[in-house]
């Protein structure tokens, strides 16, 4: 997965100055400067502004410029962090409450210690914590990355780096607004100020079918392991008699196209289905999606557009619990069936609302929220990232994140940072293709292979 060929030598470490980390704002992921990135030459202890300049995200591809110094967290005791299923939560904190431990609640908990709070942060999340980069999911196939490797840090390592109670596999099931507490399967928190930090679902669609139930969706990292051992398992099963894996994947996204290209770089033969005409019809014009049409077919990337959905059924004597049988229609009218060893539903997602709305806050597409302050309809609940909904739009790239997470750690301390709304950069993870949507245009990176020479070519957004 090298993105570079020079090997950059390991910086002396300053006693003046500890080793940093570099946040990349398209993607989320984190150079950190004591482990350097050795997988594209960059050594242990290698300080950012010493990597060559012609480095890039190993996840998304992004510049050097597009990362950004994140500040460490002040040093102080450890608090209580909990680690047993049977603890439950104190009915006397009144600190700050975060429900949610993906990117926009660690997020909240650092921006907090950033700016010097140093009361009592709760994190309520109905997984363990782990902290890892959710864009990576899509690419780390060709990368070589196994899914187990996925992980940058546990939950409980970065709740004790933080001084946060980390209450981990809990579910927040009530929240009551009138007397600022919330109701987990492990007690109930009190709070001076809540931070909603829920995300977003995988949305399904209402097929029918036995088989509807097999189809995969990934929003998170578990359920990317676990849609991976499926894919590995039917790989290991199929390669005594040289037949590919049949991946079916339905919705041509930018999830879904990334997929697509991922694991066909795994010797998988896909089928990308979409009622679209071409893949990212919301967000490319027709050439473009034309381009990255072809571009994934000559890897091997089948795309049927216009198609209606029947029935998913099991195949008779299916070898697995993962495959499927189709029936659809496409555009020309063309009725198939056809059996998959696994499939993938990638039709976007919904955000996380429904603790919200039991609790009589201001829901729509999303959590409303107000636009400088990302306050709720109550003035001590916030919201941020996938779940929260500004000025009519749902959060839907990972940079305004970390934007929100200090917004939000500035109105809880009186360090106001009002938040921004900046138009949203998309950064297409195709390999095959790679594309930067942007509100003036799209950016299609092209090689040219014969003479090895790069083109960087603009097209209209749709």
């Amino acid at each position: 997965m090298s993105l570079v060929n020079k090997q950059a030598s390991p910086a002396e470490p300053s006693t003046a100055q500890a080793l940093g980390r570099w946040l990349c704002e398209a993607c989320g992921v984190i150079y950190d400067e004591a482990r350097g990135d050795p997988d594209s030459g960059i050594a242990p202890g290698t300080r950012f502004e010493d990597i060559p300049e012609d480095w890039t995200c190993p996840v998304c591809g992004v510049g050097k410029s597009d990362f950004r110094p994140l500040a460490p967290a002040p040093a102080q005791a450890t608090r209580d962090v909990p680690r047993s299923p049977a603890h439950r939560a104190s009915t006397d904190d009144h600190g700050v409450v975060i429900v949610g431990a993906g990117q926009a609640g660690w997020s909240t908990a650092r921006a907090l210690r950033s700016a010097g709070f140093d009361g009592p942060i709760s994190l309520v999340t109905a997984c363990d914590g782990t902290v890892y980069s959710k864009p990576a999911l899509s690419v780390c196939g060709g990368k070589g990355i196994a899914p187990d490797a996925l992980a940058q840090q546990s939950g409980a390592e970065l709740a004790g780096e933080l001084g946060v109670r980390l209450l981990a596999q809990t579910f927040a099931i009530e929240l009551d607004v009138a007397r600022r507490r919330v109701m987990t399967t492990r007690g109930t928190l009190r709070y001076r100020h809540l931070v909603l930090a829920s995300g977003a679902r995988a949305r399904r669609l209402n097929l029918e079918g036995a088989g509807t139930t097999r189809l995969f969706s990934v929003n998170d990292l578990q359920a990317y392991q676990a849609f991976r051992r499926a894919f590995d398992a039917a790989a290991t099963r199929l390669a005594s008699s040289g037949r590919p894996v049949r991946l079916l994947i339905i919705g041509a996204g930018l999830v879904g196209c990334e997929f697509a290209n991922d694991l066909a770089s795994l010797g998988a033969r896909v089928s990308l289905l979409d009622a679209a005409a071409w893949p990212l019809q919301t967000r490319l014009d027709r050439d473009c999606g034309e381009r990255l049409r072809d571009a994934l077919a000559n890897q091997g990337v089948w795309f049927d557009p216009g198609v209606r959905l029947g029935p998913v059924g099991i195949p008779a004597g299916a070898a697995d619990a993962a495959s499927v049988l189709l029936e659809w229609s496409s555009a020309c009218g063309t009725r198939q069936t056809r059996a998959f060893d696994l499939g993938l539903m990638a039709v976007g997602v919904q955000a996380e609302t429904r603790l919200a709305q039991r609790a009589g806050l201001a829901v729509e597409k999303g959590i409303v929220v107000d636009a400088r302050s990302l306050a709720t309809s109550n003035p001590d609940v916030y919201a941020l990232g996938d779940c929260a909904e500004i000025d009519g739009h749902l959060g839907c790239t990972i940079e305004p994140i970390h934007r929100q997470a200090s917004t939000i750690a500035g109105e809880i301390t009186g360090a106001l940072q009002p938040f921004e709304m900046r138009s949203p950069v998309w950064v297409v993870k195709t390999p095959c293709l790679p594309l930067t949507i942007r509100s003036d245009g799209v950016t299609l990176a092209s090689v040219d292979r014969a003479s090895e020479r790069s083109e960087v070519q603009t097209a209209d957004a749709a």
